[in-house]
């Protein structure tokens, strides 16, 4: 509502409706922490892993500098890049277990998505399109959403594009606190700094362009220059010092993990959960092709460049969701034509949004989600998200067994259980530890698990003791018919095998 003060200026009056971003995040959170928890913390056994590193930090004081369980790459140095994270997770783990966590991120998930149809609105988009972009980015970033160090880097990432595009005063210096943080948090940052380095880029080819605003475009290039150095420099403020850096940008151009690891792998739009990406792809062929002009140098350059990646590596779709997507949308915004903007529906909502209160509906629904998760996901006897590691999606009962049976010698592990392994039996030494592993760990676990030849060889190389991997899997029923090996435990999901001449205490079958 707006209303003459009686001198010529206009008042507006703020409303209590539910602005975009609150309604974004009022259905976002509560559902990504309830409907979808087994997804966020058991998607993979990583989360479990950076409890145990978590809780080796705590009580030890000490960073590890060496792999807790594994076997084969035991003698290599490990930087912990994700050490402040692994501490967050294993102290929210301790105040609330699984729940907890998962309605941590849950709020982190609707806090990014909310920003960025704040973001819009405050950039001049209509309400409708911010709130309807804002969920087409939720869609993109959910294939990476998950309860692991590297949630931190899609909200670093947003929070980058919202600084790039502001004009605080002294905004330069937001990026240092921002920057130390991630550098500690997930090895994202690197993607951060090569926004802002195109930011520089487009800046100064719109100078080389343009013909009257020059100058502002190289007071642009300059600023964005400090923020660089400054971000960059920041990001040295870790544990590790340059190793860090190099530990990352390792990662970033390893070739053995661009071809091995699912989510490094390029995008495969038979999936059906990758297919949010290809319609970003053709929408911004069509918003593009419709708008009156181009978009500013600065923001098709970061595009391109979130594209590229996005396109080399799954993963980073989740990236270009949060900084490549609001642009591209923001600009659709700016340079639609004009006559074509009319939208007859929703015009409440329109009307009332630019004067909502940010925060009505985001900050009591936060303060009940974070009272469920301390209450271990419980509404008196009602568990509302289950406080225990999935039996259907960690082999629990086979691992409990193995463990209180103290079987002995080297684990030969599925990769996706690794991590869980590492935290439910800390005694076991494993083949795959999903923190650190090297290229022999990915060839000679590829090697028996795809049953090459010489594949036996291999387990007998590293004098593996112990077998656990899926009983469906084509490695279960290739080591049942090897007579060097016996079933010491099975059920639906796993089998444990171990040398048909060891000694164990037996374990009943169960299947």
């Amino acid at each position: 509502m707006a209303f003459d003060d009686g001198q010529g200026k206009i008042v507006r009056v703020k409303n209590n409706a539910p602005s975009s971003a609150d309604l974004i995040f009022m259905v976002v959170a509560p559902l990504t922490a309830i409907r979808g928890t087994v997804k966020l913390t058991q998607s993979d056994g990583d989360l479990s892993a950076h409890i145990r590193m978590g809780e080796t930090i705590l009580s030890t004081g000490h960073i590890p500098t060496h792999s807790l369980a594994s076997y084969t790459a035991a003698a290599d140095p490990m930087v912990g890049h994700g050490w402040l994270s692994e501490i967050i997770f294993t102290l929210l783990y301790r105040l609330g277990g699984l729940p907890l966590l998962s309605v941590v991120t849950g709020i982190v998930v609707g806090l990014t998505h909310g920003m960025i149809a704040l973001f819009l609105r405050r950039r001049g988009a209509d309400p409708r399109w911010a709130f309807l972009a804002a969920l087409l980015s939720l869609s993109l970033a959910s294939t990476h959403w998950l309860t692991r160090p590297h949630m931190f880097s899609i909200v670093a990432t947003a929070l980058t594009l919202v600084l790039l595009e502001s004009n605080p005063r002294y905004r330069q210096l937001l990026f240092i606190p921002l920057y130390v943080i991630w550098a500690n948090l997930h090895g994202g940052w690197l993607y951060g700094l090569m926004m802002i380095g195109a930011f520089i880029a487009g800046e100064l080819l719109e100078a080389l362009v343009a013909t009257e605003k020059r100058g502002e475009w190289l007071r642009r290039a300059q600023r964005d220059g400090v923020a660089f150095v400054l971000a960059a420099a920041a990001t040295l403020a870790n544990p590790f010092g340059i190793s860090l850096h190099k530990e990352v940008f390792s990662a970033v151009t390893s070739s053995t993990l661009a071809n091995n690891m699912a989510e490094f792998l390029a995008p495969n739009f038979q999936n059906t959960d990758q297919w949010s990406f290809l319609l970003a792809i053709l929408m911004t062929v069509v918003l593009f092709s419709y708008t009156t002009r181009r978009p500013p140098l600065p923001w098709l350059l970061l595009i391109v460049m979130s594209l590229f990646f996005a396109l080399r590596s799954f993963r980073n779709i989740a990236l270009f969701g949060v900084s490549a997507w609001p642009l591209i949308a923001l600009h659709a915004a700016q340079a639609w034509p004009k006559g074509k903007r009319a939208f007859p529906l929703f015009t409440e909502f329109a009307r009332l949004d630019p004067n909502a209160r940010i925060g009505v509906l985001a900050v009591p629904v936060t303060a009940l989600m974070l009272a469920l998760g301390l209450n271990h996901g419980k509404i008196g006897s009602l568990t509302v998200i289950p406080d225990h590691f999935s039996p259907k999606a960690f082999p629990t009962v086979a691992v409990d067994r193995a463990r209180d049976a103290g079987l002995d010698g080297r684990v030969f592990d599925a990769w996706a259980w690794g991590g869980y392994i590492m935290y439910a039996w800390p005694a076991a030494r494993l083949h795959v530890d999903p923190l650190k592993f090297n290229a022999v760990t990915m060839r000679s676990y590829s090697l028996v698990e795809d049953m090459r030849p010489g594949w036996q060889h291999e387990l007998d190389r590293w004098n593996v003791k112990t077998v656990i991997v899926n009983s469906n899997s084509p490695l279960a029923k290739g080591l049942e018919l090897e007579p060097r090996w016996k079933i010491w435990y099975r059920d639906s999901l796993a089998t444990v095998f171990r040398p048909a001449s060891a000694n164990d205490p037996s374990a009943l079958p169960r299947t």
